[in-house]
């Protein structure tokens, strides 16, 4: 059998003192990582709850998407931005989200319903002319990006781009 000195059992309690801190420490950061994803999936859930009470509100905003997404250029100076406004709101959270996306802390999900949404509203022209209301979208959409981009940081501006379809 052997001998334990003061000493072995001092370092046989530090280094068990030590594997239980890297646990403990682990598993906080695993809870903090957790945290972090529901924290930013509920930021982008409540900025489209704001914009959808902003549409929901506001009865010139809806004549104006109702009266011009055909055309928008054509509204007057106020409606456009008023539409332009609501547009740049949207492609923020969109972009918001595909940042978190890119850092992984946005939950797949959440990220998979923003390009179906962006891809609804740039929805290829045959499909158009069987919805006249997602014909109205991409016109609106096409009109307010081409307009706001430049705003966008440029991964982003190449995501849009890329399920626009177009090139830049």
């Amino acid at each position: 059998m052997k001998n334990w000195s003061a000493r072995s059992v001092a370092e046989a309690i530090g280094i068990v003192g030590v594997i239980g801190s890297l646990i403990f420490v682990g598993g906080e950061l695993r809870q903090n990582a957790i945290a972090t994803r529901a924290a930013t999936n509920a930021d982008v859930a409540v900025g489209f709850l704001e914009l959808n009470l902003m549409f929901a509100s506001s009865p010139e905003l809806a004549r104006a998407f109702a009266t011009y997404a055909d055309d928008p250029a054509a509204a007057p100076q106020e409606a456009q931005i008023q539409m332009l406004g609501s547009w740049r709101a949207l492609f923020h959270i969109w972009s918001n989200a595909h940042r978190q996306h890119l850092n992984g802390t946005l939950d797949p999900a959440i990220y998979e319903s923003v390009i179906q949404e962006i891809s609804t509203y740039a929805v290829a022209a045959t499909d158009a002319q069987l919805n006249p209301e997602l014909a109205r979208r991409r016109n609106l959409m096409n009109w307010a990006w081409e307009s706001e981009r430049f705003i966008y940081n440029t991964d982003f501006q190449r995501f849009v781009d890329g399920i626009l379809g177009k090139s830049r």
